[in-house]
């Protein structure tokens, strides 16, 4: 049993290798606990110390959405700290990595007050900013995207994406 669950999971995270349909699983795992769920369970795989920092990055970022849909306020607080550890830990190992830096800010900006998980809000807005002009064109439709809702920035720093 644990060989089929280990092979479905790394079939579904070969389906992942397109980033494209990555961010569109994390969007629907922002506004659906199925979602979540499926997200966390696709990257469970993904090693913790993986070079791969983008996915580490998602990796975490379906820890703290798993957290928004947990039952219990402990159980909640676990799965949130677990997932913001190892997402700053991996900004620290792949610091110039933009994706992961939107993913912080998305977190710290939807992070319940309580928290107190924003220290990085302008400093990853600023990140954002001056690194765009250099991202892909799937990178920077996603960010632009985000952008519009964020209530981090201003409008004419909008107009910047």
């Amino acid at each position: 049993m644990k060989f089929i669950t280990l092979f479905i999971s790394v079939v579904l995270l070969g389906l992942f290798t397109d980033m494209a349909s990555l961010r569109k699983q994390y969007i629907a795992a922002a506004e659906s606990e199925q979602e979540a769920n499926e997200l966390h369970q696709q990257l469970e795989s993904v090693n913790d110390a993986s070079k791969d920092f983008t996915k580490v990055g998602y990796k975490s970022a379906a820890i703290v959405l798993k957290a928004k849909y947990a039952k219990g306020l402990l159980n909640k607080k676990n799965l949130f700290t677990k997932g913001v550890k190892l997402l700053d830990a991996t900004i620290a190992n792949a610091p110039g990595n933009y994706e992961i830096r939107l993913l912080r800010l998305n977190i710290q900006e939807n992070a319940p007050g309580i928290t107190g998980y924003t220290k990085n809000i302008k400093e990853d807005k600023a990140f954002l900013i001056k690194n765009y002009s250099s991202q892909p064109a799937d990178l920077k439709s996603f960010t632009k995207d985000f952008v519009e809702v964020s209530e981090s920035f201003t409008k004419q720093e909008k107009s910047l994406f």
